[in-house]
């Protein structure tokens, strides 16, 4: 958990050991990294074993923590063969946290690892305190929120992680500085299926970041300037932040130093000087040298989206800027010696609370020129390229010894290796045996495949209804309560099981009938079930008492056996399956009851950025359907949803693999499903019946990852 002794913790990246040090230098008080396997940024540098376990013990030597990434979704064959070899080294070597997005990371380290820290990523996409609750089941201990959160949302989050009943409170992780995604963390496949690299394996492409084209202006659309906290320093704390986190895994040594030390300076302003704080404009331009990408912003903390925040209609361009230089840290150390003729030296060195006493040679006579003490003291506090620097030096000493300067400096290494390893040592830990194998829930075989759609408008709704599909998801981004209520008397009439579908992110304020004030309208609608996106929204509609059928979403990530498992044993009926992985893939995970997409037009992302905000204007409450083109020239349709105050940003051609009918029976889902989007009620009709005839695709259109999957 925490160092206790600290009112905020400066978080800083490292993409290699190099940089990992140079943090450290410029006063991180914990860093995060990667190693060779399972991060977000697999084209960062990244370390290697051997400098994990470096990085872990030089950490500690200076009372500093190191974060391990493994925040990517995992398959089943990667937690098999490699996850448990992965960390128990470094768990055994005193690894601070592991910080996480998938469910199945999550509970194999809860349940191998005792002790150690699990931070919750945000690729979880954590806008709502429910969201917490479920997390403390798996001894989540610190959650890094959605960075489209406000200073309010997160004082909101702040409050109820303090109730949650841990011993201690689940701590909270922003982001200050750095890179901001357009889309919300977890919640983007546009590098995905634009790219071929999924940001959910730690590949993003950086899609976002290219020009498109919207009303004849090619511009970068999507790409948000970077991210610079040190003007609401203050009230980020006050919000309930411990710990500061800045981006830049990708970037150089230069970058994250500089970048660290401004910050480390500005939160020991903050927290000692709170009533003279003052931001000067020269570390703000010198940040600014350090990378542009066409300005810097403070984010969401202040606002819910904005044209401020875009890059601008200039292609945004970076530097790393002047080098940063600071000084390796050393650990102020107290140094005793003892030296009496005939007898060995014995040194003892301190800090804190630790000690070692070391031997060394035997201490001789002086046969001609004794040693005098100023030379003797000269010599053992040459702590040269070591971690420590000799404050106090104590030597006891004979008069008219010797003993060769080989001698002491012998002694003043094997001081240092054993000082080392005694502070190290109160990190380490030992593991037990593995926990069990987890094989998932086995599947049962189905009698019958059953159909399900997802609509977004009531001509789609009466379309799905008339081709007798067997359950209707009403999305609650465009129809009314009125139309719904009229649909769900449909579906009564027509034998159609009848869900609704919950917003794709879940935030309070922003999500039309799944608030307090709707809980009576939505119970009226005696939904048979409830499509889920967000956990927190599972959690939410549980305390409000709706007994139902609940169905994960692919948003929902079950990537493996395990986060298969974690969502059936909290409640889940049914499991879309992830859309990333591909035929083989997906048979090797055991999920029972399982959905699978076989038509869609994936949306490629969901942003709290409104495009229409950005470059025309608001047109709220009513949400419009709009295009904008790619660089090969493809239409993007994009959602601007009022309602949530979210954009869907869909891809130029639909995902169809109804008609691979013989390896959709080797998976044996129990439901099929097409999603519509802006598609009308003939549309809707002609896509059902190629879908039931398992015929040929009409037109353009993709397998999406069904055929090879993602890395």
């Amino acid at each position: 958990m925490s160092n206790k002794n600290l009112m905020a913790e400066v978080l800083a990246p490292a993409g290699s050991y190099d940089i990992f040090k140079a943090v450290v230098n410029a006063g991180a008080d914990a860093v995060y990294l990667g190693g060779t396997q399972f991060g977000a940024r697999a084209y960062a540098g990244n370390l290697n074993n051997e400098e994990l376990l470096r990085a872990i013990d030089y950490a500690h030597i200076f009372d500093r923590k190191v974060y391990l990434t493994v925040n990517t979704l995992l398959k089943n064959r990667e937690i098999e063969d490699g996850l448990y070899e992965y960390i128990l080294p470094l768990y055994e070597a005193g690894l601070d946290a592991v910080i996480v997005q998938d469910y199945g990371v999550m509970k194999f380290i809860n349940d191998n690892f005792p002790g150690l820290d699990i931070h919750a990523s945000t690729q979880m996409t954590i806008t709502e305190p429910e969201y917490i609750d479920f997390l403390s089941r798996y001894n989540v201990t610190r959650i890094v929120p959605a960075r489209e959160l406000s200073l309010g949302d997160i004082r909101r989050l702040r409050e109820h992680a303090d109730t949650v009943g841990k011993d201690t409170p689940m701590e909270i992780e922003c982001f200050v500085h750095g890179a901001l995604c357009y889309a919300y963390s977890g919640q983007c496949f546009m590098s995905s299926f634009l790219g071929g690299r999924s940001g959910n394996r730690g590949r993003c492409a950086g899609t976002c970041r290219l020009e498109y084209e919207k009303n004849k202006i090619k511009a970068p659309l999507l790409s948000l300037r970077d991210l610079c906290t040190l003007d609401i320093l203050p009230d980020i704390l006050d919000a309930g932040v411990y710990s500061l986190k800045i981006e830049g895994r990708m970037k150089s040594a230069s970058y994250a130093a500089g970048v660290t030390g401004v910050y480390r300076h500005y939160v020991d302003e903050c927290i000692n000087n709170r009533e003279h704080y003052r931001v000067r404009r020269e570390d703000i331009e010198y940040l600014n040298n350090l990378f542009d990408r066409g300005g810097m912003t403070n984010g969401y903390y202040v606002r819910h989206n904005g044209r401020e925040m875009i890059a601008g209609m200039k292609r945004s361009q970076g530097s790393n800027g002047a080098a940063a230089d600071f000084e390796d840290i050393r650990k102020d150390i107290n140094i005793g010696l003892e030296l009496e003729s005939g007898r060995p030296a014995v040194m003892k060195l301190s800090t804190g609370d630790v000690s070692v006493s070391v031997s060394g040679d035997i201490v001789q006579t002086a046969s001609n020129r004794p040693m005098s003490l100023e030379d003797i003291k000269k010599q053992i506090s040459r702590f040269g390229n070591t971690c420590y620097r000799a404050v106090n030096t104590d030597v006891d000493m004979q008069d008219n010894i010797f003993i060769p300067n080989k001698s002491l400096n012998e002694l003043r290494r094997a001081g240092a290796e054993a000082l080392t390893g005694e502070i190290t040592s109160l990190y380490k830990r030992v593991a037990p045996a593995r926990a069990t194998e987890y094989t998932g829930r086995k599947s049962k075989a189905h009698d019958r495949r059953f159909l399900s759609a997802r609509v977004m408008t009531y001509e789609q709704a009466e379309a799905v209804i008339e081709c007798k599909a067997d359950r209707i998801y009403i999305e609650s981004e465009i129809m009314d309560m009125d139309q719904i209520l009229r649909i769900r008397k449909a579906c009564a009439a027509a034998k159609t099981e009848f869900f609704m579908a919950a917003p794709r992110v879940f935030r309070k304020g922003y999500n039309g009938y799944f608030e307090e004030e709707y809980i009576d309208r939505l119970k009226a609608l005696s939904a048979d079930g409830f499509l889920i996106r967000n956990i927190a929204e599972y959690v939410f509609l549980r305390g409000h008492g709706f007994d139902c059928k609940y169905v994960a979403d692919y948003t929902v990530y079950a990537f493996n056996n395990i986060a298969a498992e974690v969502l059936s044993d909290n409640g889940f009926d049914e499991i879309t399956i992830p859309i990333e992985l591909n035929r083989g893939e997906i048979k090797h995970i055991n999920i029972p009851d399982a959905e699978l997409m076989v038509y869609s037009r994936i949306p490629l992302m969901v942003s709290a950025g409104c495009i229409d905000c950005n470059y025309t204007s608001c047109h709220g409450p009513n949400p419009e359907f709009g295009t904008f083109k790619d660089r090969k020239n493809a239409n993007l349709t994009y959602l601007a949803c009022c309602r949530h105050c979210y954009n869907i940003i869909y891809n130029s051609v639909p995902m169809y693999i109804a008609d691979r009918s013989a390896e959709i029976e080797d998976i044996d889902p129990l439901h099929i499903s097409c999603a519509f989007c802006s598609e009308n009620a003939n549309d809707v009709r002609r896509i059902i019946q190629e879908v039931k005839a398992e015929a040929p695709a009409k037109g353009s259109f993709t397998r999406g990852h069904f055929t090879k999957g993602v890395e």
